[in-house]
């Protein structure tokens, strides 16, 4: 367990203590985690080539993504809908916001096609994709904790954002439970079961470390978990924030403080904004180390 949580801290708090770049080499790191992210997917999947009796496989991957899918977002809506109701936070005026469906679906359908292509590739192509989207890991977190450094997020600022905090901890909490109760019935151990689904939004990384702890077909099912759960994320946004914020905020998940923030800053307004950065960066750094330790 201490050696798999090394392997992820060591390089994101490397990159965490790289001081603030400029806005330049700022661009490069962004452009270079971009490609990262499709490289590590091509990778995983390669590992789905493996699979003995493909196909099968993943027709059962795809119900057990369905159904874990779906549990996830029955108690995340229960837990943020009653924080909602406790906090007073029933809505947020702001300008509603159109989602631009095309431009998401074609990035949604890149990500989805990079996998598969690897998966050709794999089936014809005899190549250690283990080794390669290890160290693409170790390069990708590098950068990441680069990105996170340049949020300029302080611990204050963290933890005295209140209602950010609940909101990630809500999720947290909700989420790890979903996971644990479907463990049985995924026939994993509970620590797996909950391993599996505290992605929390974060596709690229969390398909990558389940596949390196549970193989690429739990990878691939994890992936699948948290990409739908941003596409969504971005569908309900614009109606929850007229209802209830935090459960606006919260469902984005990890999400919250970069890809679904300009449809929260739109819909909620500014004072949406110092919210949904501290959950999702909150979620972001939980991630990696979660994972580690669950699925070690």
């Amino acid at each position: 367990m201490f050696a798999s949580l090394l392997v992820i801290l060591v390089p994101l708090l490397l990159g965490y203590s790289v001081p603030t770049l400029n806005s330049a080499l700022m661009a490069w790191v962004n452009r270079a985690v971009s490609y990262l992210v499709y490289l590590i997917l091509f990778f995983m999947g390669m590992g789905l080539a493996e699979i003995n009796n493909l196909a099968a496989a993943l027709v059962k991957m795809a119900g057990t993504t369905a159904v874990v899918f779906a549990a996830i977002t029955l108690a995340n809506g229960i837990g943020l809908w009653g924080l909602s109701r406790l906090y007073h936070a029933n809505g947020r005026r702001g300008e509603r916001q159109r989602v631009a469906w095309a431009s998401v679906f074609k990035d949604t359908g890149i990500l989805i096609g990079t996998v598969a292509a690897g998966t050709l590739v794999g089936l014809l192509v005899n190549i250690n994709a283990h080794l390669l989207s290890e160290t693409a890991l170790v390069v990708l977190l590098l950068l990441i904790g680069v990105q996170l450094r340049s949020a300029g997020m302080t611990l204050r600022q963290l933890f005295l954002n209140r209602l950010g905090l609940l909101i990630a901890l809500t999720v947290f909490v909700t989420t790890l439970l979903a996971g644990a109760l479907l463990a049985p019935w995924l026939g994993l151990p509970i620590r797996h079961g909950m391993g599996i689904v505290s992605g929390f939004g974060w596709y690229s990384l969390s398909g990558i470390l389940v596949t390196d702890a549970l193989g690429p077909l739990w990878g691939a099912t994890s992936f699948f978990i948290d990409l739908f759960r941003e596409l969504v994320a971005l569908a309900l946004i614009p109606t929850l924030m007229q209802r209830a914020m935090p459960l606006a905020i919260g469902y984005a998940g990890a999400t919250a403080m970069d890809f679904s923030l300009p449809a929260i800053q739109k819909s909620g307004g500014a004072s949406a904004v110092p919210v949904a950065i501290v959950s999702g960066f909150l979620l972001s750094l939980a991630t990696p180390v979660l994972m580690a330790i669950l699925l070690a």
